[in-house]
């Protein structure tokens, strides 16, 4: 063998030790890091969003000798229904308190109001929108406030644990009389809540 052949593979061989020498080298700079997450324990939370209370009566205003009734509304967890009421002039109106209670752990937002329209066969509905519905001489309302002004809005939050007050509002808003008998059956309103 040649000088320069030997000096070749002394090279290479030097080569490969000083590679090896290299990767052991980063072996030895290695670091593992971990993370530890103890204990999680998630709570048991319900969800739970109705009307409170079973029934309730109308604060009435107008004369009852002119054909104002108001009906009692029967409330079951997630049904107010009002029984069968007259208003029959202007002035006439009858206003149901109500609650929604959020007896859950998770606070709710009333993120859509849709009206129900009555059926009948002389109802038109001029205005159906949120809380407010106005059909012929008849306004309904969902409200804020015992007065009626204040149409309730989306994005009402009710937290855990309380509740939300509002009202139902039937009224006669027509500036004249019926010359015959009008009748809308099933007029209401959608409400959903969603967690918030």
């Amino acid at each position: 063998m040649t000088n320069g052949r030997k000096e070749m593979y002394i090279i290479i061989g030097l080569l490969a030790v000083a590679v090896v020498g290299l990767s052991v080298g980063y072996a030895a700079l290695s670091s593992t890091l971990e993370t530890t997450v103890g204990k999680v324990t998630q709570s048991n939370l319900k969800w739970s969003i109705a009307f409170e209370g079973s029934t309730a009566s109308a604060e009435e205003e107008g004369t009852s000798s002119t054909g104002r009734s108001c009906g009692v509304a029967t409330i079951s967890g997630t049904q107010v229904t009002v029984a069968d009421t007259k208003v029959s002039k202007p002035g006439d109106k009858c206003t149901y308190t109500l609650k929604v209670v959020n007896s859950g752990g998770i606070d709710a937002s009333l993120t859509t109001i849709t009206p129900v329209k009555p059926t009948g066969s002389d109802v038109t509905c001029d205005t159906a929108d949120g809380g407010n519905m106005v059909c012929g001489n008849v306004t309904y309302k969902l409200t804020s406030d015992a007065s009626g002004d204040t149409v309730l809005e989306n994005d009402t939050t009710v937290t855990a644990g309380s509740g939300q007050t509002m009202y139902l509002v039937v009224s006669y808003t027509g500036a004249g009389l019926n010359e015959s008998e009008v009748v809308q059956t099933g007029a209401g309103f959608t409400l959903v809540y969603n967690q918030k």
